[in-house]
């Protein structure tokens, strides 16, 4: 039996833009650079708890959460992809691409991050995901439930999971 390369043409990276998601990305470049595939940065923007929403509402000034909730969702939605944006410009410029697109583009969206990232692995679009973990302790871990936890129980893909340096 010869075994062969494996294909991975699609790499998804999910990033909280924490320093350790930053070692994730380059892994995933290193990937991407080996396997000439091309790289979809994920980052779901988490709801706050309500008390949160409402304290932020009155300090910032709107008129109701609801009108929070729009602005903030497209302001950190901007931010987001911003930000993203200059650092893959960044890295790409650091590892010299030769005429080809590493990142194929941006993902900046709100939910769940556990779930978003199975959804996203589910559709049939990446052949592997790269993520980091926030290096909380086992007893957080087990209480918190750990978003790397539930993305590999739900995930159908290979994932390859930076620990926290």
């Amino acid at each position: 039996m010869m075994l062969g390369k494996p294909k991975i043409a699609e790499i998804l990276l999910a990033t909280d833009l924490s320093e350790n998601a930053n070692r994730a990305m380059e892994f995933a470049t290193s990937l991407a650079e080996t396997y000439r595939a091309r790289i979809t940065v994920l980052h779901i923007i988490e709801k706050v708890p309500p008390n949160a929403e409402m304290l932020m509402t009155a300090i910032l000034g709107y008129d109701n959460v609801d009108q929070y909730r729009q602005k903030s969702k497209k302001e950190l939605t901007e931010q987001s992809k911003g930000y993203l944006e200059k650092f893959c410009t960044h890295v790409a410029d650091q590892i010299a691409v030769e005429c080809r697109l590493i990142f194929k583009c941006i993902l900046v969206e709100p939910g769940n991050a556990a779930e978003r990232i199975i959804y996203h692995t589910k559709t049939g679009l990446y052949d592997v995901l790269v993520m980091g973990t926030r290096g909380l302790g086992l007893l957080e871990e087990a209480l918190m439930g750990g978003t790397s936890r539930k993305v590999l129980q739900g995930c159908r893909i290979p994932v390859l999971i930076i620990p926290y340096d």
